[in-house]
């Protein structure tokens, strides 16, 4: 009886065994291949995202990516993998070359190769240093890059002149709406005269300049440049176009606010060029996240294809009444920028 209790449970541990050999346990191998996707996974998902990111929130993701590689840097790891996605994102988004965007991005550059060419961690003072470099350098980016959204100038209101808007479609309006004129009117005290004419590119633009002076404007808004781009004009010569445009309205003594035209979500072919005219020429400028939420607030991209109630857009690139009313109140904080809170009707502000 002994004997067949022993073989029993010797029965038992072969099958013990075998059941283990059946179904094995995650090797440390395999745990360590799993997180390594899951992690490569992650790496590109942050990144897609921050390439898709509004240049309005560029420095934020920049931000992210510099705080990743300095909490690796701490933990004393391999810190340039952050580093090359940041600049990654600098590079793909044509930047306007200003000293602080240069600087930042020879920084990173330059610490990513320290830090592949190092295989034994930095000495602790120059970690410190360098850490301090690139927070101080991307403290200075961010500063400069909204000077460059906003007009340095001290202006005057002047309610006996009035506003004009210059552009195409996004300004004429798609019937039955009128464009954001029409909604930016109801907020100021000045009238607001609606140029826009669909389909016009910034050569257009130019030769309703005596229309648009006709009217002693003192602030002239335009949004052009889009047609350009899709007629196949060059980027020189929109960006020559607009620069005439800027100059003639400083000649009758208007003031300009330029409207950012996103061509792309990811890439940009004309390189950040109303950006450029803004920091060059140091006129206004309303970041193109109001064309972008036209876009995403559409029946046409998430999440605009999930809240109908709250769409900006029906047909995915010109606003409706309700994203008329969004574009006027980018506008309008634009103005507010420059003119300050006179400008605008009781309750507005």
């Amino acid at each position: 009886m002994k004997q067949n209790g022993g073989e029993a449970n010797l029965s038992d541990v072969n099958c013990s065994i075998q059941s283990d050999e059946t179904n094995p346990k995650p090797t440390e191998r395999q745990k360590s291949s799993f997180a390594g996707i899951l992690k490569v996974f992650c790496i590109g998902s942050v990144l897609a995202v921050s390439l898709l990111a509004f240049p309005s929130v560029l420095p934020f993701v920049v931000a992210v990516w510099i705080v990743w590689h300095l909490v690796l840097v701490h933990r004393e790891r391999p810190a340039y993998l952050p580093l090359v996605a940041g600049l990654v994102i600098l590079l793909v988004k044509f930047l306007p070359r200003t000293p602080a965007s240069i600087t930042l991005s020879g920084l990173m550059l330059a610490l990513i190769v320290i830090r592949m060419r190092t295989s034994m961690t930095l000495p602790r003072r120059a970690t410190l240093c360098t850490s301090l470099a690139l927070i101080a350098t991307w403290t200075w980016f961010y500063v400069e890059w909204q000077v460059i959204q906003n007009c340095g100038r001290e202006l005057t209101f002047d309610p006996s002149r009035s506003i004009v808007c210059l552009g195409d479609s996004l300004t004429d309006g798609m019937l039955p709406d009128h464009g954001f004129p029409d909604p930016l009117s109801e907020m100021l005290k000045v009238e607001v005269i609606n140029l826009g004419t669909s389909g016009i590119s910034t050569s257009q633009g130019l030769g309703q300049m005596q229309r648009i002076f006709s009217h002693d404007p003192q602030l002239v808004i335009v949004e052009l440049g889009g047609h350009d781009f899709l007629q196949g004009k060059s980027r020189d010569q929109t960006k020559a176009n607009l620069l005439q445009i800027i100059e003639q309205c400083r000649l009758q003594n208007a003031e300009v606010v330029l409207m950012e035209i996103p061509r792309g979500f990811m890439f940009d072919p004309f390189w950040a060029l109303e950006r450029e005219i803004a920091y060059e020429t140091n006129v206004q400028l309303v970041s193109d996240t109001w064309l972008r939420e036209i876009v995403l607030m559409s029946p046409y991209a998430p999440p605009g294809r999930w809240m109908p109630d709250s769409r900006l857009s029906d047909d995915g690139i010109h606003s409706n009444a309700r994203g008329s009313k969004a574009i006027a109140q980018h506008v309008a904080n634009a103005i507010h920028q420059m003119y300050g809170d006179s400008i605008f009707q009781p309750g507005y502000r």
